[in-house]
């Protein structure tokens, strides 16, 4: 629902698109170097505290998008940003590989990779009309609480465990 708008709310934050690269780079560099650390400790501690973790981080970042001022301070929060892709990104993938049957991986994560793009399309229209109707911050607020509300989903999961 964020994605395109939350590039033009950070462009107009930062004060420039060179900025705003510069932000973006910060976020990738960020998670290059947390993913190999997400990933060890993932076998150690399982799969969902650190879902739980980011997505608890995500909605305080997105939060925190709607009362900053600086640039420097788009920068803490796109590092921020990087730890928690690093985590959904390195822990979803391995989680659904735990979750299939070996037989039928590349179709239950087709599936679920489909249902995923589709609900993505759907939340970047209702972004669009949000943000039309109620301003750039309303989908920060909303993507909050979606994101708070979608950990209800991992508490029945059952993640096999490590041996």
């Amino acid at each position: 629902m964020i994605g395109p708008f939350y590039a033009i709310y950070v462009a107009k934050v930062s004060g420039g698109l060179d900025k705003l690269g510069f932000a973006f780079s910060i976020m990738i560099l960020v998670q290059a170097a947390a993913s190999y650390f997400v990933g060890h400790y993932s076998d150690r501690l399982g799969r969902k505290p650190f879902l739980f973790g980011a997505a608890y981080m995500d909605a305080v970042i997105l939060l925190s998008y709607t009362v900053i001022t600086e640039t420097y301070q788009i920068y803490i929060l796109q590092a921020l940003l990087g730890v928690t892709n690093a985590v959904s990104m390195t822990i979803r993938g391995t989680l659904l590989a735990d979750l299939t049957k070996v037989d039928k991986r590349g179709l239950e994560i087709g599936r679920f990779n489909a249902l995923v793009s589709i609900f993505t399309a759907g939340g970047f229209t209702l972004g669009g009309y949000l943000a039309k109707y109620y301003g750039l911050k309303s989908i920060f607020y909303l993507g909050a609480v979606i994101i708070v509300c979608s950990t209800i989903l991992l508490i029945f999961i059952s993640e096999p465990k490590n041996n």
